[in-house]
Parts: structure tokens; C-alpha cells; sequence
């Protein structure tokens, strides 16, 4: 193994960082959010030992946006990134690039997804869906990165090196692919369904995705010089809910607590949410696949959920590795971990499953924390609201790399270091989906939120102090100071955070 930093800085002078994405994760799915299934021990640990953001949210809840901002600290409508399958706009600042720049070893596992799987790719662009079923090179630099192994989409083989490596070093393995070859499939309708197949897959626990992203990121951890910069991109929980071995078995359905809903409550809902409901877009490109769950029963949405958090559960047995390896090198200690998911899921919550512009809690909100116990305390939650696109400007300065102009996020190094008791009093959400005309803007705050629609005559505002599921709709009934305050905040919101690059250079 070479370490070699010799042209570096130091490692005593700036931390590694260690930064682990995993793909539509709740935040309750963590004990350290509530749950009580017990499907994240290391997890829980980790956020025992770090501190959490009590109150994290994506900026716009689906992949590549949310990645996008991560990745830029700026909002989807300047990074260029509205929705999937749009491609960022040139001259980005990237964090892995700024890092790199600065001194630091810069390295990717995983998914990535800040480019379109699909269309023509110019350039090197490896997510591409038609360069990575290619023999293209899939490791070589890559936004910043010096060097990547990308395993990119979701399910039980990933495309990309994961694919590969499967098809070349265990073909038996590999035709027993997909739902066909399902070893447990205990309801013959979702084992079919689209979008949200339900089994026990064939691939077995150690050649699974998740396995393999970790074992290629343990693998990095062992190589790489300091300081660095780790990506660690885990392809699940995202659907088809369809974990390998005694995953599958770890939850019961029977034990599986039921959606958060209420019936009669999309009455008073933006019409679109009942459209999801009642499967009006069933085939229709709406970017984020949201589907209605009033054809599925009771026992389906149990057996869904319990599928999740085995995925879940193997998640988290994988994060264990990679901490033993921080430890096995000798630099846990100065390795800043960040474990955060891109956006949530729905899960059967109002009758509704997966993704979509739906800015309910249990899509939104993600998990949330970090640990280093050389440069901050742990056992600690901050008060008060985060967005994702805080962690680039956060990296930042904890690496001492200067943020660049036309940041959109904001530092949270005094939160985490425990200069500052809370992080923000609102959260900003952006999402917009071309094909059904839609363009949402969301302020949080701690007792609200205000959804407002783009030339549409309807609305949504909760009251998330009184009505934390969300169920009533006080778009119509809301007081009028009320009303005016959210209105005006979030104008306020969506005017500081228009684009203002390029910056001025003359005065004409």
C-alpha cells in the first residue's frame, strides 16, 4: 500500500474526509431519527459519536439535482440541474475539483449521478448508460476525482465496473439477475410491478452492489494518499426493494408499522397528488417515477417496507467496514465522516411510494451526520434546519479550501464545532417537472411549511407544529400574518438565491 502525501500538505494540517451517499434513505430509518427497528446500530453509533442535524433536508428531491447541489452549493435553478436528466450548466466550481486543486487525493466509488444516464454523451461522460455497458474506461479522472469505479442505476446488479466485474468473474452469478430469478418472491403482483419489484434476489450478499461499492472504497481507503477526499456512493435503498440473503429475512412485514395517512386527506391537496393516487401517470416520463399505493394493500406496503430496511440493514453493516478501515490505517481520528442520504422516500406515506414533486417530510428530510473527533465533539444535535447544499461550503472550510464566489449554501462549521447552537431557520427546496407543467417552491421553517406553485391557484401550508404528518391543508384557512409572512419569506428566498453569476466586472 503507498500513502504517499509527500507533495501534499500535511495530514496534521487538514482533515481526510470520508463522504458516504446512499440513494433515497429516510431519515427515520437511523435510530438516531426515531426508529426503533433497530436496522442502523452503526449507524446510531456513528451519530452518537459525531453530531447530527437534527432537522436535515435535500434542496430538491430527486438524484441528480440534490447531487448537483451537493456537489456545487448552489440551487438546481443555477447549477442548471432543475430535474433528472438535464446536464449542468459548464465552469462549475466542483468540490472534488476545488480539493484537488488545494493538495487534497480525490477518489470515487459508486454512484455518482451528477451526469444523464441517458442521451447522447459528449466527451468523457461515464454514467452515460450506453459508455458504461461499453468497454469504456470507467475509473479514470472524473469531475475532480483522480480517480473513480463507477456502478451506477439500482438493483441487484449495478451497470457499470459492478456489472463487469460480475459478468466476467461469476457469469453463473450474473444470469441469475432480476426479478425472474427471484429465490423469494412472496407476492406474485409485485414481483411484476414497475418500479417497485419486491424479492430476495439471487445475488448473494457478497457480490450485491452495496458489497461491492463498499469493498472498493475500503480498497481506496487502504491506497490513497492524505489528505483526502472519499466518495463513497451506495446505489440503495432506492427501488426495487430487493435485498440478498439474510437481509431479506431481517424484518418481518407482519412487525412493519403502517404509513403515515389518513383517509379523505387529499381532499384538500394540490390536484396532482390525487392524480399520483388514483395512477393518471402511469408510463409517463415525470422524472420522479411517484407512484399511488390505492391498489396496494395492507400487506404489500408491509412487505415493501420490510424489504427497505433490510437494504437498510445491509447499508448499515457496510458502514462498519469502512470505519474499520479509517481505524485499520491509523487516521479515524482525523477523518472527518459525513453520512448523508440524496433524498427520501415516500414509502406508502399519504398513499403514496417512491419520489416525486410531492415535498412531504418523509421525502425531503434525510439523514444528516458527521464525526470527527479531532476537530469538534460529539454527542451532540443541532437545533434549528439544514439543507444539503450546506456541505460544500462546509467541506470547504473545514479542509481551509476558500469557498468561491456564488455559493448558495452556507458553511456550518460553526454548528458542528459548537460555536453556534443552531443552524438555520428555514430550508429552501427547488423542484420543477417539465412534463406536467410544475414548477414548486418550498420554505421550511421549524413550525411550517409553504409550498407555493407557479401559476397555479392552489397551494399548500402546514402547520408542522400542531400537524406534523401534514395531513391538513391550510392553504385556505391559514391567518392572514401567517399567510403574508411565509409568502414574504419565501420571495425573499427565492430572490437571494437566483443566480448571481458571472459577478460584475466594469461599470458598463
Amino acid at each position: 500500500m503507498q500513502h504517499d502525501g509527500s507533495k501534499r500538505t500535511a495530514v496534521k494540517d487538514r482533515p481526510n474526509f470520508l463522504f458516504i451517499i446512499t440513494d433515497q434513505q429516510r431519515a427515520d430509518t437511523l435510530g438516531a431519527y426515531g426508529c426503533t427497528l433497530g436496522a442502523t446500530p452503526n449507524l446510531d453509533r456513528l451519530a452518537a459519536e459525531g453530531v447530527v442535524v437534527a432537522q436535515g433536508y435535500c434542496n430538491n428531491p430527486l438524484c441528480m439535482p440534490s447531487r448537483a447541489s451537493i456537489l456545487t452549493g448552489r440551487y438546481p435553478s443555477s447549477t442548471g440541474v432543475r430535474t433528472n436528466g438535464c446536464v449542468a450548466r459548464d465552469g462549475l466550481p466542483l468540490l472534488p475539483q476545488l480539493l484537488a486543486q488545494a493538495g487534497y487525493h480525490t477518489g470515487a466509488r459508486g454512484k455518482i449521478h451528477y451526469h444523464p444516464a441517458g442521451g447522447e454523451a459528449q466527451g468523457y461522460w461515464p454514467e452515460n448508460r450506453r459508455i458504461a455497458a461499453s468497454n469504456a474506461d470507467l475509473t479514470r479522472p472524473y469531475l475532480g476525482f483522480e480517480s473513480i469505479a463507477l456502478a451506477c442505476g439500482h438493483g441487484d446488479v449495478a451497470p457499470g465496473l459492478h456489472s463487469r466485474w460480475l459478468q466476467e468473474k461469476h457469469p453463473e452469478v450474473y444470469a441469475r439477475r432480476g426479478p425472474q430469478h427471484a429465490l423469494v418472491a412472496p407476492d406474485s403482483w409485485l414481483l411484476s410491478a414497475d418500479k417497485i419489484q419486491t424479492y430476495k434476489t439471487a445475488i448473494p450478499e457478497k457480490l450485491h452492489p452495496t458489497t461491492w461499492v463498499v469493498d472498493r472504497t475500503v480498497e481506496l481507503i487502504e491506497q490513497i494518499g492524505e489528505p483526502f477526499f472519499a466518495w463513497c456512493g451506495i446505489n440503495d435503498p432506492h427501488h426495487p426493494f430487493n435485498p440478498p440473503g439474510r437481509y431479506w429475512d431481517m424484518f418481518r412485514p407482519e412487525d412493519m408499522p403502517l404509513p403515515v395517512r389518513r383517509g379523505g386527506e387529499l381532499e384538500d391537496k394540490p390536484p396532482h397528488l390525487r392524480g399520483f393516487y388514483e395512477g393518471h401517470f402511469k408510463g409517463m416520463d415525470t422524472d420522479g417515477f411517484l407512484l399511488g399505493s390505492r391498489h396496494l394493500t395492507d400487506r404489500q406496503l408491509r412487505l415493501i417496507r420490510a424489504a427497505y430496511y433490510g437494504m437498510v440493514a445491509m447499508i448499515d453493516d457496510g458502514v462498519a467496514r469502512l470505519l474499520a478501515a479509517l481505524r485499520a490505517r491509523g487516521v479515524e481520528e482525523n477523518t472527518v465522516v459525513i453520512f448523508v442520504s440524496d433524498h427520501g422516500e415516500l414509502l406508502g406515506d399519504h398513499g403514496l411510494i417512491l419520489k416525486g414533486p410531492i415535498h412531504y417530510g418523509g421525502l425531503l428530510r434525510v439523514p444528516f451526520a458527521l464525526r470527527c473527533p479531532t476537530l469538534f465533539p460529539g454527542g451532540r444535535r443541532v437545533a434549528g434546519l439544514a439543507g444539503l447544499i450546506d456541505l460544500f461550503p462546509t467541506i470547504l472550510e473545514l479542509a481551509g479550501v476558500p469557498v468561491p464566489e456564488g455559493t448558495q449554501g452556507q458553511s456550518l462549521v460553526a454548528q458542528i464545532t459548537g460555536r453556534s447552537l443552531r443552524a438555520h431557520d428555514e430550508v429552501y427546496v427547488e423542484d420543477d417537472v417539465d412534463r406536467l407543467g410544475l414548477r414548486l417552491r418550498t420554505l421550511i421553517t421549524e413550525q411550517w411549511r409553504c409550498t407555493w406553485y407557479a401559476g397555479k391557484d392552489y397551494g399548500e401550508i402546514y402547520d408542522l407544529a400542531q400537524d406534523p404528518d401534514e395531513f391538513e391543508n391550510l392553504w385556505a384557512t391559514c391567518p392572514e400574518a401567517v399567510r403574508s409572512d411565509l409568502f414574504g419569506r419565501l420571495l425573499d428566498a427565492m430572490a437571494r438565491n437566483q443566480d448571481w453569476l458571472p459577478p460584475k466586472t466594469s461599470h458598463a
